[in-house]
């Protein structure tokens, strides 16, 4: 009885990790490519666990994820971005959470979601925006000069399409870190803007305080107007 017991349980816990998995699917660097695109709409949340806003949005997402679980044109993704800090970093994630889709019309980094986060709205949103895009996999939703894309690259040999693909991927990233390194400098020069104002005030104050010391001395000593 025992045995049976727990083997019934594994199974559950087994049924219950299917589901997990089914509910938002947990994206990686390794596998974002793979699953974002294909022709399919994505919305994925890039997150952190610690954030408060993230947690707040957990159920939500969860619905919806329960919602499009069937749905083979839609995914929900996740993106743990204490995980997967280059994959965040690529699509220029500042925030958490940051919610981006994608289609055959958005940006290649995403377009950012600017709706609202309850269940209702993202599903509407889901519902109208996402589906089945242009791609190898749905030709028939292209436009000529995409369809002229997509038959050009499917000529290239396997290398030559995954040394396009790396050399885009690697401007991508290079964007990242170029915005990186601008924030760095424009947090250098307010720091530096900062001290020269807190060592300019700290050099005048004296001087001003004896001024004004003079000033309310001349008034108070000065003759007043007989009524």
């Amino acid at each position: 009885m025992p045995s049976k017991t727990l083997a019934v349980a594994g199974v559950a816990a087994l049924a219950f990790a299917s589901g997990a998995n089914a509910i938002a699917l947990d994206l990686t660097t390794e596998t974002f490519d793979s699953q974002v695109g294909a022709g399919k709409g994505a919305f994925v949340k890039f997150f952190a666990p610690w954030c408060g806003h993230c947690k707040a949005l957990a159920p939500a997402w969860k619905q919806l994820g329960e919602a499009f679980a069937d749905n083979e044109n839609v995914v929900i993704g996740d993106v743990d971005c204490t995980k997967e800090e280059s994959l965040c970093q690529k699509y220029g994630v500042q925030g958490y959470p940051t919610l981006k889709y994608f289609t055959g019309a958005t940006a290649a980094t995403g377009d950012a979601y600017q709706g609202g986060r309850d269940f209702e709205a993202l599903q509407t949103f889901a519902s109208e925006n996402l589906g089945p895009s242009c791609g190898a996999e749905n030709i028939d939703l292209c436009n000529e000069e995409q369809t002229k894309t997509i038959k050009e690259k499917q000529a290239l040999t396997p290398e030559a399409l995954a040394a396009e693909i790396a050399e885009l991927d690697a401007e991508m990233n290079k964007a990242g870190a170029d915005l990186d390194e601008l924030l760095k400098s424009l947090q250098a020069q307010y720091e530096e803007g900062k001290k020269k104002k807190d060592d300019t005030i700290a050099a005048i104050s004296p001087k001003m305080g004896l001024l004004r010391s003079v000033q309310r001395a001349a008034a108070s000593e000065a003759p007043k107007d007989e009524l």
